[in-house]
């Protein structure tokens, strides 16, 4: 019991056990296995997003653009795979990857090398990017027969009953974990957010950080473009707005600190489960969905109270302990 109401994250996982159980007491078809899985892959993109914001704001940085990045890779896939059908789907992932790299790239060096703050930065960078993405679409949408099979399998394929993007949500959340958590780079990210003067001191190179935190997240984003497009089967330059909100909702929710330094996977993770019951369990509701996004907020301040009742419980708990001890 000791080890279980210990774990950092417990307030959260009792938030979200209370909705389950709330959500199950009204709207009991919301638990079919077919809505689950719908749910979630509907969600699902705001995993590389969340995840991608979770690293900046662990060192104390935002990143507004996220959206912006994901609509750009979105529609310079979907543009050149609908006239280019023939060529491999494997080069859409690795473009999506390059345009979102080189977007974080950008980012970073302003933020990390020219000092600029990361909301002022990046704001800029966010109507940069979805301008392009508008100059490069000139305003068109593409369509389901517009967009191969292959490319869209990327999202749909069935693997075991659960699609792939599932799959490869669930990759990118075991791979953040580790990297953070058990590679020397991946600690080097939390010692910026949580002293910068103290890294400094102990050798490590904020700049370099907080640009390799940018181009994480940047990456993210991009292949959440070509995922997104798969995923809906469609895209136009306009998708992917207000999700770099969502994003920092996620991670709030799963008890990131915005001041950074402070934040974990599966926190995140356990905030991703959450914003996709709410979202799943109020469009299920007549009459509510008008008051979606008040809901959510509430709810979402509701969850992170809880969660920081439970971590102070905790430490305190501690603290007694070791006194006790001493």
């Amino acid at each position: 019991m000791k080890k279980i109401f210990g774990y950092r994250n417990i307030g959260l996982v009792f938030g979200l056990i209370g909705l389950l159980v709330l959500a199950g007491i009204i709207t009991p078809s919301m638990f079919s296995l077919n809505t689950i899985i719908s749910m979630l892959r509907n969600n699902a993109v705001y995993v590389f997003l969340a995840v991608g914001m979770m690293v900046v704001l662990v060192t104390g940085g935002i990143d507004l653009s996220v959206g912006s990045i994901l609509a750009l890779s979105g529609v310079v896939c979907t543009s050149l795979m609908s006239s280019h059908m023939e060529i491999h789907n494997i080069v859409w992932v690795l473009l999506s990857l390059a345009i979102g790299i080189v977007c974080g790239a950008f980012n970073g060096f302003v933020v990390g090398y020219l000092k600029v703050v990361p909301m002022i930065a990046t704001l800029g960078t966010m109507y940069i990017y979805r301008g392009f993405a508008f100059l490069l679409s000139g305003g068109n949408w593409w369509f389901p027969h517009q967009i191969s099979e292959g490319y869209q399998a990327w999202a749909g394929k069935q693997i075991l009953g659960v699609p792939s993007i599932l799959w490869i949500a669930a990759i990118v959340f075991l791979a953040a974990a580790w990297y953070l958590n058990y590679r020397t780079t991946g600690r080097r990210i939390y010692a910026i957010g949580t002293n910068v003067e103290s890294a400094k001191v102990a050798g490590i190179k904020e700049a370099r950080i907080r640009f390799l935190a940018f181009v994480i997240c940047g990456a993210l984003a991009g292949i959440s473009g070509m995922l997104y497009t798969a995923n809906y089967a469609m895209c136009t330059y306009t998708i992917g707005d207000g999700y770099e909100l969502q994003a920092i909702a996620i991670c709030i929710l799963g008890g990131v600190s915005i001041t950074g330094g402070r934040g974990t996977v599966d926190g995140v993770f356990i905030g991703w489960l959450m914003m996709s019951v709410i979202t799943q369990f109020i469009s299920l509701l007549p009459g509510l969905s008008v008051w979606q996004k008040a809901l959510q907020g509430a709810i979402i301040i509701a969850a992170v109270f809880l969660n920081i009742a439970m971590t102070r419980s905790s430490e305190k708990r501690f603290l007694k302990e070791r006194g006790a001890l001493l």
